[in-house]
């Protein structure tokens, strides 16, 4: 396992989104301090990244391997342009597996979506051919929503490439003996799994002599636990096996139960009756499309259930829709953020242990206390960020909770938890019981910018009174914001609670 300061031979500095980066050729970026500037947390220091995200490794709001790719390979061509990271594996941000695509050749090298382009099309040569093949398909696949804009000049021009992709002659590489459990952070590996399926893709022939392709074996650190073993691969199910399931499910039970029901205006796949309660079940291909008949069904005094059919669905409904999928021979629900068996999912919608919740009550906060230099005296001192809301049962929330749902009707009072009276108060009261922490804090208070020309709340030095306003918090949240060390956590009660809408659901033992 190498570290930033191994493992490369090159260093080359770069503009990128207004920011100057130096990058070494092993993938490690650091981002220089702004001239005339206070210096921000994360300024001057090497790093592969701070979070991962997806599989890629992210510095701050962005990609590291866009850094990189623009250090070594140049600015993007076109906006149409991505990162294509050649071994697929996402954390090798090293130049020399980096190559910049088209959204189209880079959707070309995927088999999924070849696959289902070839199925409506006939051939990618007749797609390429003929883009407009592709229209009234966009909603089937998000992949496809941007190929409405692909114009013909472009379609040609991959056409081109295609063509002269598939008359290259195939040679086999060896291993170079490079493994990627070299590249790769420890505790955040791209898990092999992931990728089995494009080892062998090879990349389409772009503009000049391609980038020659070495097939390379992902490997994981020999520490880690799952590096000895394969997870079981989630697959989607079928209607059938959905249906199968729910009979199962029912007559074990011994519900009374009808299928196919029809209403007046809306159908379900099965309805259980049990007592003067009635539950509806059926299986859609989105959330979107089980929104109406659900929402009509409650109309009717039926508890309706929308099962996804594909675990892929990312929307975040506020109907009662989950995702279906199958792990083996097992069917299960996805639901508030743990799976079920379906046939306990049924169990507990029917017994009424599965709870929608629009809203929690806040009693606490947890509370960061980030060190910084003043950008005028130099001495050390702390500000504070909020970086979790935490509710009556602990659970925490965040900005980025997907379950937190944007208040558009402005129903709940949400306080200013950087500068309001309450949070002030309690964080003094925090520092003042805890001089273990050796916290030392300056003023908050209301203080003139001579960057935007007002007056506006800051923190500021406690040893010459320089001001620490937005432009500077928001750089340093953008950094904060994705910190999870437990140690630098501290939990603060509030003395007045408050509510947030959220669209979550609650699962009773």
């Amino acid at each position: 396992m190498i570290d930033v300061d191994q493992e490369y031979t090159r260093e080359v500095e770069c503009e990128y989104k207004g920011e100057k980066y130096k990058v070494r050729d092993n993938g490690a970026v650091l981002r220089m301090a702004r001239e005339g500037k206070p210096k921000r947390p994360k300024d001057e220091i090497w790093t592969f990244g701070h979070r991962i995200d997806r599989g890629y490794a992210w510095f701050c709001s962005e990609a590291v391997h866009r850094i990189v790719a623009t250090a070594f390979l140049g600015q993007a061509p076109t906006k149409q342009h991505v990162v294509d990271h050649i071994d697929t594996n996402r954390q090798n941000n090293r130049p020399e597996n980096l190559r910049w695509l088209t959204k189209l050749e880079n959707i070309l090298l995927n088999p999924f979506t070849k696959a289902k382009i070839e199925y409506w099309c006939g051939s990618v040569e007749s797609f390429l051919e003929d883009p407009s093949q592709l229209n009234g398909h966009e909603n089937d696949d998000a992949n496809f929503n941007w190929m409405r804009a692909v114009t013909p000049e472009e379609a040609q021009n991959t056409l081109i490439s295609w063509n002269t992709f598939l008359n290259k002659p195939r040679s086999e590489s060896k291993n170079n003996g490079r493994q990627i459990e070299e590249w790769i952070f420890n505790s955040n590996p791209t898990y092999k799994k992931n990728f089995d399926f494009l080892v062998d893709v090879e990349p389409v022939k772009t503009e000049g002599e391609p980038i020659p392709m070495t097939k390379i074996e992902p490997t994981l650190p020999q520490n880690l636990d799952h590096a000895e073993k394969k997870d079981p691969v989630e697959k989607n199910i079928s209607k059938t096996e959905f249906m199968t399931a729910l009979i199962e499910a029912c007559e074990k039970e011994g519900w009374e139960y009808k299928k196919h029901y029809k209403a007046e205006d809306w159908t379900a796949d099965i309805l259980i009756s049990i007592g003067g309660s009635r539950f509806a079940f059926s299986a859609y291909k989105s959330a979107k499309k089980a929104s109406e008949p659900l929402s009509l069904m409650e109309r009717d005094g039926v508890k309706g259930f929308g099962l996804l059919l594909s675990s892929w669905d990312d929307s975040i409904p506020k109907t009662p829709c989950f995702s279906l999928s199958r792990f083996e021979n097992t069917i299960e629900v996805t639901i508030a953020k743990t799976k079920l068996p379906l046939a306990s999912f049924i169990k507990k919608t029917v017994e009424d242990k599965i709870k929608h919740l629009t809203k929690v009550q806040i009693t606490a906060v947890d509370v960061m206390f980030e060190q910084i230099k003043c950008w005028r005296c130099h001495q050390p001192h702390f500000i504070f960020y909020t970086r979790y809301l935490v509710d009556g049962s602990g659970s925490r929330h965040d900005e980025t909770d997907p379950n937190w749902v944007h208040d558009w009707n402005k129903e709940f009072k949400i306080p200013d938890l950087r500068f309001g009276d309450e949070i002030l108060e309690l964080v003094k009261q925090f520092i003042s019981n805890h001089p273990e922490k050796g916290i030392l804090m300056g003023e908050v208070k209301e203080r003139y910018s001579g960057t935007v020309n007002n007056h506006y709340m800051s923190f500021g030095c406690p040893n010459c009174d320089s001001i620490y306003g937005d432009w500077f918090l928001r750089d340093l949240e953008m950094d904060l914001i994705y910190e999870t060390d437990e140690k630098k956590m501290n939990r603060i009660q509030l003395k007045t609670p408050f509510e947030i809408p959220i669209n979550d659901w609650l699962v009773k033992e």
